[in-house]
């Protein structure tokens, strides 16, 4: 797996909790 990719995955599973924290 690319750091590109590794990161990506990192921002993407972070934008979810935010979102689903915030409602």
């Amino acid at each position: 797996i690319s750091f590109s990719g590794f990161l990506y995955c990192i921002f993407s599973v972070f934008m979810v909790f935010v979102s689903s924290s915030q409602g």
